[in-house]
């Protein structure tokens, strides 16, 4: 018996000693990775950047921005952060550029409901629900109040607008029936042309928000090609914007995939780790403030992120693939401005 608990107690001791070194090599793999701040960063993020509070402050967009015809939103679904930013920045082309089509991450037909209810004489806030409740088929942890909610804003603003000016979706998501081979990026791109060209405005602006990945100007060492290469290899001037979290919340609803909390939050999915890592996030960290969204400009003169590869860099060690840029690539190659959100809170369910 002895012998039997002196086995026990090793075997406990190896695996306790085993787990430690695991954690370890984690948490300083982690930190290699992600890099100490750079003092030469810093002093470039410092200078280009603003906060964003309640509206979108154009102080970092010059003429040039101004004359792409596409502009998009890149996020990590889940976050409630992302709603408050994908309208405020409709809002602002809206005003600022003229942009009234919103390209969205959905197809034609959840398009056309939701159209439905921004174009109708009475806010029909039953139809919205059934459009939100939709979304959850294809993008889970979009589907929520906060969606709800940012749909809601988006009607009230279209009253105060003409009829043609109002802002409307273009839906270029796959339909579930379709069974062509092709990928959903490559798809996106051709339901945008084919939309464009069959509501002839063809020379209008477009602004939407999307997942992360869609909005990569360029395909990445796995050679994915993505709707924003895409559209930029058609000749397509286009802007992209992602958004990164540190300190947040990501909604993440039950499913029969993995376990899920109790309360469907998770806090473990942000840029600094444990389980995403985004290289050269601490200096965007330095610079930002806690509780708060920063807009970041990458294309300014003299960044160093037209020739650095930090913040295009991603390590994922849990959901979705490692994101390393081509060898000869940037990051400003890939996108051009990063919202930082600091303690952003999670989504929530749809009441």
């Amino acid at each position: 018996m002895k012998k039997i608990l002196k086995i026990a107690k090793i075997t406990f001791i190896a695996l306790f000693a085993i787990v430690l070194v695991f954690i370890a090599y984690l948490y300083i793999s982690s930190k290699i990775f992600l890099e100490s701040k750079n003092e030469s960063n810093v002093s470039y993020l410092s200078k280009n950047n603003v906060q964003v509070s309640g509206s979108i402050d154009e102080k970092l967009f010059d003429a040039d921005f101004y004359k792409s015809q596409v502009f998009l939103l890149g996020e990590i679904h889940g976050y409630a952060d992302n709603q408050t930013i994908d309208k405020e920045m409709l809002f602002f082309l809206n005003k600022k550029a003229g942009v009234k089509y919103y390209i969205a991450e959905m197809d034609s037909l959840v398009a056309k409901r939701l159209n439905s209810f921004l174009l109708g004489k009475q806010k029909n806030e039953t139809a919205l629900k059934e459009v939100v409740e939709t979304i959850k088929q294809r993008i889970p942890q979009q589907s929520s109040q906060e969606l709800f909610d940012k749909w809601n804003s988006v009607y009230d603003y279209n009253q105060n607008l003409a009829d043609s000016l109002k802002i409307t979706v273009i839906g270029v998501d796959k339909n579930f029936d379709d069974e062509s081979k092709g990928s959903r990026d490559v798809a996106m791109v051709a339901n945008f042309k084919n939309a464009i060209n069959k509501m002839n405005i063809e020379n209008e602006k477009f602004y939407g928000l999307f997942g992360f990945f869609h909005a990569l100007q360029k395909k990445t060492e796995s050679g994915r090609e993505t709707f924003a290469q895409g559209l930029k290899e058609s000749g397509t001037k286009v802007t992209s914007f992602v958004s990164y979290t540190i300190d947040s919340e990501m909604y993440l609803p039950k499913n029969p995939q993995f376990p899920t909390p109790e309360d469907e939050k998770v806090d473990w999915l942000n840029a600094d780790g444990p389980l995403m890592l985004v290289k050269g996030i601490n200096d965007l960290k330095e610079v930002s403030k806690p509780n708060a969204i920063t807009l970041f400009k990458l294309g300014a003169k003299n960044s160093p992120y037209l020739k650095s590869q930090n913040l295009v860099t991603v390590k994922s060690r849990a959901f979705g693939e490692n994101i390393v840029p081509l060898k000869d690539a940037s990051a400003n190659d890939y996108f051009q401005y990063v919202f930082l959100l600091r303690n952003s809170k999670a989504l929530t369910k749809l009441k």
